[in-house]
């Protein structure tokens, strides 16, 4: 599976809506099931469900939503507007590749403040901040290190998921 096979994968979270007191707008918040060790596999199932899309087809997209006498075009809209809201370029530079989470992972609340943010990118940044120019190990594992996350600490039964904004920045 490619996969480090001494993890646990976890996919099984209680999702449950939940009203911002300030805002009053009602939002889905993922929360662990069981006690989470630091460095699970966090909704492998969901993760891998991503949609790929190409920024080709992104742009045809676009297009489409401005073509005049076409009509209504609110499904392509709200498309592209789940795609910004919910998706990132892959970390292959030039390939012109975005993924998207439409599984439940998607649910999982962003924070900007980082030491609130108990999932992370399974593979972390490159120590440099550049990648290697070609490294066989990132290509064959492209896509799983694009997608998949982890738990960056141990996570209680109870606890609300939460990932770091910028995360696949």
């Amino acid at each position: 599976r490619n996969l480090d096979v001494n993890m646990d994968i976890y996919s099984d979270f209680e999702k449950r809506n939940a009203t911002d007191p300030n805002t009053g707008k009602i939002s889905s918040k993922v929360f662990a099931k069981e006690v989470i060790p630091k460095g699970s596999y966090i909704m492998l199932e969901d993760l891998a469900s991503s949609l790929i899309i190409s920024d080709g087809t992104i742009a045809n997209l676009k297009g489409n939503t401005e073509v005049s006498g076409a009509g209504r075009v609110s499904v392509i809209e709200d498309l592209l507007s789940f795609i910004d809201n919910h998706g990132h370029k892959s970390s292959a530079e030039g390939s012109g590749i975005n993924l998207v989470e439409v599984g439940g992972s998607f649910m999982i609340r962003r924070s900007e403040d980082a030491s609130e943010a108990n999932v992370g990118k399974w593979m972390p940044s490159y120590p440099s901040g550049k990648e290697p120019t070609y490294s066989p190990v990132y290509e064959r594992h492209r896509a799983s290190f694009d997608l998949f996350l982890v738990a960056t600490r141990d996570i209680e039964e109870g606890e609300e998921l939460v990932k770091p904004i910028d995360l696949w920045d």
